[in-house]
């Protein structure tokens, strides 16, 4: 005998009711879902697809977009035309209504000095008030330089000659002089007194023990080692700048030895009053210098009187001769492009 609830019946008919329900809900969840977050297509409602002019236009678009091309700059008159603007216009700056062709024959520079035609066959910016002193390609000149050096405003590796943009900061000199010291039957000890470029005192000295013979090479070592050969003494007569009174004094004669002043002559004289040492110096003279162009500058470097040195100043070949250094300026020797040997000269604190 079954032992199923009194109400059973009841229970049924309950779950069945629910399970209606739901099915229901799911039904018309389903009819209207938004079939895009599925992997499949949409339904039509079997009505007439809608026609579209433009879409084989479009598809042909998009295709032609998607294949390989090679986009040339077009030229209108000589001059290169903008494939999506055209070529560019210019307006007269007291009526702006007004079009200006720039490379009209009957239309006066816009930046004195420089044909208009210049900057529009060579891309170089001619639009602001200071486009000549403005250095369209970053390489340290200015579009005016570029102009008349006949290089390119806007290719950084065409430029005008670096010379020109090299300066001189400063010196940074040795002050020297050799003293007569002892002599004794045409054999000489000299003794060396110097100041260096940070103001400090230099002394150096051949002893009384190893006066030097005409031809001997000082000093032995230390400061200035084997810089310098005795080559004689003799006399003269000599006025005092201070008592102006005229003596005859003794005087030492010596040359250089050092590569970048071999053989050159110098003189030591007797008794010369300390007073009247410094307008006696010599000097070992080594110029500070810059270049201001193709990114070194702020980069210092220094070049010895009398010795070659490169631009840029690391580059391999030196072809350039530093003849001159004074607190004043200096002097370069250099070939031009066409192998000419010129000379110039640039003052402390700027370029030629």
């Amino acid at each position: 005998m079954s032992k199923l609830p009194k109400n059973f019946e009841k229970i049924l008919l309950g779950v069945g009711g629910v399970i209606a329900v739901t099915c229901a809900g799911l039904g018309f969840m389903k009819s209207n879902a938004v079939e895009a977050d599925f992997n499949r297509t949409a339904s039509t409602t079997g009505g007439k697809e809608i026609d579209i002019p433009e879409q084989e236009a479009t598809s042909k678009a998009v295709s032609s977009l998607k294949s390989d091309r090679v986009i040339e700059q077009a030229e209108a008159n000589s001059r290169g035309v903008d494939l999506f603007v055209g070529i560019p216009l210019f307006a007269d700056k007291n009526n702006p209504n007004i079009p200006v062709d720039p490379m009209s024959p009957k239309m006066k520079p816009v930046h004195e000095g420089i044909p208009n035609p210049w900057w529009i066959k060579t891309g170089a910016n001619m639009t602001f008030a200071d486009s000549p002193s403005r250095d369209d390609d970053s390489d340290g000149f200015t579009n005016r330089e570029e102009y008349e050096a006949k290089t390119d405003p806007i290719d950084p590796k065409s430029i005008p000659a670096l010379i020109d943009k090299l300066a001189y900061l400063k010196d940074e000199s040795t002050m020297w002089y050799v003293q007569f010291g002892l002599e004794s039957s045409g054999k000489w000890a000299p003794k060396l007194t110097a100041r260096t470029p940070d103001k400090k005192k230099v002394e150096n000295r051949v002893s009384a023990v190893e006066m030097l013979d005409v031809g001997a090479t000082f000093f032995k070592e230390g400061a200035l080692a084997n810089r310098f050969k005795f080559t004689g003494i003799d006399e003269r007569e000599v006025t005092s700048q201070k008592t102006k009174l005229t003596q005859k004094v003794k005087v030492g004669h010596y040359e250089d030895l050092k590569p970048n002043k071999v053989g050159q002559k110098y003189e030591s004289q007797a008794g010369l009053p300390d007073a009247e040492l410094e307008a006696a110096a010599y000097y070992d003279r080594t110029a500070v210098l810059e270049l201001r162009a193709i990114g070194y500058k702020g980069k210092e470097f220094k070049v010895e009187e009398n010795t070659k040195f490169a631009l840029p100043p690391d580059a391999p070949e030196k072809n350039y001769t530093l003849k001159k250094v004074t607190p004043e300026g200096i002097q370069v020797e250099y070939k031009d492009a066409d192998g000419q040997t010129k000379t110039q000269d640039i003052a402390k604190g700027g370029t030629p």
